[in-house]
């Protein structure tokens, strides 16, 4: 049975035998004594007990609670004597003991742990962590984020999450165990006698003389890396500047539209994302900084490696992330809000009798005012139009299928969404479309109009065409890329109506006849 002595070593409580514990105490007794006139020797003497606490703690477990006499002396062993250093030591009376010292601290062998080193990093150190832990150039590293940032932006993500995973080395102990080296008293001595030395020689960093101590010369690789960096930090300085001016440019700018007809429609993104949002002057605020922060950062790295300089503030650069993720998070939120506008749909339908019995009709399609004819190519692709008060949208939907009623008529099916059935009803109704039949002859718009105020909630214009059994319809115009279906029994092919074309209805399809050279 042995007394214990309970002790306060780098902030951590530990139980330790007496006899082990009057060791302890006379090494690091030992240690003020020959290193008192070490400057920083409060800081080396605090790394070397946060060192020797850690060693404590990897022989503590659930069954040991107490740190033995033998515990001290392996830490002992492991930590290396002081007395090597004191210039009064007679060392033939310690050579045997030293040299078992030197044997046990080459045995335990320390391996590399990941920190950020941000004493040699540009920004939070994780590229220069990372490069001390697998052996390569930092500048390897720093390409492979870059190359993450441009094949989708991931890179900025990656980046952030190593930032908040890796801890940063802020101790002697951890520094040199970055760097793969033994967190032995002899490396402590070494890397205080660095901040000595660098001190009188103006440098600002200590773990500068370490890095000048252990770097070999260039190779080829690493300049190869460097040129290639500074070419992408060109690349990425130069983007960034002419994304950020575009960027101010299409926010602040006003920008013209033009359309089929000829007609120049001016707007700016605030009106684009009004027609969306509902508050479109935060959506525009949130977008834009969503958009440019990314950019800056561009600038920034591009700047670092074009110009080989270190940010000279990191405060703005986390300022800059925060106010990012702030902005995601808000933009994130205002979409949510903005989606819930879309939870119901409400649909309408009205059919209209074409009164008179005729054998055949004809189809005819206006882009505004202008009537689709053979000849014409549209490209009929999703199409806006913003005016005073008004959205002009397109395109409708067409359907051709035959009917078991003696007479023509068509469906004009609406369709909206809202927060609520009763806002999405208010908004299908409101819809405006034009068509008219004169005769046997049906002209129709191709888009529709909804009022401003309503936003785009997706509103929708179906129109169905029911021709009776045996009787026919033309389609005028080139509707090759409209999106028009008519019913058959086999694959409906839009080179079916490249052209005017005439079809006949049957019991349960419509059937092609011919094309039409001369339209109705």
């Amino acid at each position: 049975m042995k007394k214990t002595i309970t002790i306060n070593l780098a902030g951590m409580v530990y139980y330790i035998e007496e006899d082990g514990y009057e060791v302890l105490k006379q090494y690091v007794a030992d240690i003020k004594r020959i290193f008192a006139k070490q400057e920083g020797v409060e800081e080396m003497v605090a790394d070397i007990e946060s060192r020797i606490a850690e060693l404590f703690q990897d022989r503590l477990h659930k069954n040991k609670e107490v740190v033995t006499f033998s515990d001290v002396e392996e830490v002992i062993a492991i930590m290396g004597s002081p007395n090597q250093f004191d210039e009064d030591f007679d060392a033939d009376e310690q050579e045997g003991a030293d040299h078992k010292s030197q044997q046990e601290s080459t045995q335990q062998h320390e391996s590399k742990r990941l920190y950020r080193d941000t004493d040699e990093g540009m920004l939070a150190g994780v590229s220069s962590g990372l490069a001390h832990y697998f052996n390569i150039d930092p500048v390897l590293i720093r390409v492979l984020w870059i190359v993450l940032v441009l094949i989708g932006g991931s890179g900025v993500l990656v980046y952030i999450i190593a930032w908040i995973a890796i801890p940063e080395a802020k101790t002697t102990a951890q520094k040199l165990q970055m760097r793969g080296q033994s967190a032995n008293l002899d490396n402590i001595k070494a890397f205080a006698d660095s901040v000595k030395d660098e001190a009188k020689t103006g440098f600002s960093r200590a773990s500068k003389s370490v890095k000048h101590s252990l770097k070999k010369s260039n190779s080829a690789l690493s300049n190869i890396a460097r040129f290639i960096g500074r070419i992408f930090g060109f690349g990425m300085f130069l983007g960034g500047i002419l994304g950020l001016v575009f960027l101010v440019m299409f926010f602040w700018i006003d920008s013209s539209i033009i359309y089929i007809n000829n007609e120049v429609i001016v707007t700016d993104l605030s009106t684009l994302l009004n027609l969306f949002f509902i508050n479109d002057t935060l959506a525009a605020w949130l977008v834009f900084v969503v958009s440019a922060i990314p950019l800056i950062f561009l600038i920034i790295t591009g700047g670092m490696l074009l110009f080989k300089q270190r940010p000279k503030s990191k405060g703005l650069i986390l300022t800059l992330l925060i106010i990012w993720f702030a902005a995601i998070v808000a933009l994130s939120v205002l979409g949510v809000k903005t989606g819930l506008e879309f939870k119901e749909t409400y649909k309408t339908q009205e059919k209209i009798q074409i009164d008179g019995d005729y054998s055949e009709i004809s189809v005819n399609l206006f882009e505004d005012d202008m009537m689709i004819t053979y000849a014409m190519n549209f490209d009929f692709d999703d199409n806006i139009t913003i005016e005073e008060d008004k959205i002009k949208l397109g395109y409708i939907n067409v359907q051709v299928i035959p009917t078991k009623d003696s007479l023509f008529n068509y469906t004009v099916e609406r369709s909206s969404r809202g927060e609520s059935l009763k806002i999405a009803k208010d908004r299908a109704e409101k819809m405006q479309f034009e068509i008219h039949h004169v005769d046997n002859v049906l002209n129709i718009s191709t888009r529709y109009i909804i009022n401003r105020e309503d936003k785009i909630r997706g509103q929708k214009i179906h129109l169905k065409i029911h021709v009776p059994v045996g009787k026919q319809i033309v389609l005028n115009g080139n509707l090759e890329d409209y999106p028009i279906h008519v019913k058959m029994n086999s694959r409906f092919s839009s080179d079916f109506v490249k052209q005017s074309s005439r079809w006949v209805a049957r019991h349960d399809s419509m059937k092609f006849i011919e094309f039409v050279t001369d339209e109705l």
